[in-house]
């Protein structure tokens, strides 16, 4: 990773914000539309997140919210919330006209909510993607091997034993073909080995939370992030 892009979700506060971008966040996330994997108060109102994006410096602000609702409305919300990208609150594609409408206000899209496990084939990986047109794509974010929760570990060591799962070769692969970011259980002592080992990957993702409602969702304390940004 050339240069290390960090995407930090869920983000609560300004003062989250600030202390995130100080410590070299450039993609600051905060969600407008309840996550159905959390349970927890990191949903926020329009004019709370404006605020956030007020106090960015030079991260950009990228909006969680429903993307299946009319093209208008999302515009009016995402610019009162001062956002420049945005990403739908589940996997998938948002309609063509929504894609045009916010691609037509200068607004890129996160392409988010996509998990790569284990045995996963890494040729139909990115199929719904790929066969779409216009997708107005600003990056793909994948969790890596959610099901496991040393899954840096288990890609690293165990994988190579079953050549036919998914390997590090293949993220990498898959990262050479498009601006990815990819989420991890990261921590202070994993997260520099994973951005070395992994030259094609644009930056890493981290999503902030205090409860999960599944036990494949992945979701990091706050104080957690920090000591895995400080250890960068």
């Amino acid at each position: 990773m050339a240069s290390l892009i960090i995407k930090v979700d869920r983000v609560r506060s300004s003062r989250e914000a600030t202390t995130l971008e100080k410590l070299g966040a450039k993609l600051i996330g905060v969600s407008l539309s309840p996550d159905p994997r959390f349970d927890d108060g990191r949903t926020l109102r329009v004019e709370e997140a404006g605020e956030i994006g007020r106090t960015l410096e030079q991260a950009t602000l990228v909006a969680t919210l429903e993307l299946n609702d009319d093209p208008r409305r999302i515009r009016r919300i995402v610019a009162a919330a001062g956002a420049r990208l945005v990403q739908p609150v589940t996997v998938g594609v948002p309609p063509a006209e929504v894609r045009v409408a916010l691609r037509d206000a200068g607004i890129g899209i996160v392409y988010s909510g996509i998990e790569i496990a284990h045995d996963d084939d890494p040729a139909w990986i990115f199929d719904a993607y790929d066969g779409t047109p216009d997708l107005n794509a600003a990056f793909f974010q994948a969790e890596v091997l959610p099901e496991y929760r040393g899954s840096w570990a288990f890609l690293r060591d165990r994988s190579p034993e079953y050549q036919e799962e998914f390997q590090i070769a293949d993220l990498n692969g898959l990262a050479a073909e498009r601006p990815l970011l990819v989420g991890f259980d990261y921590t202070a002592d994993n997260v520099e080995e994973i951005v070395t080992t992994l030259p094609e990957v644009q930056g890493i993702a981290l999503t902030l939370a205090e409860r999960v409602r599944r036990g494949d969702a992945r979701g990091q304390l706050y104080t957690d992030a920090v000591r895995v940004l400080r250890a960068l």
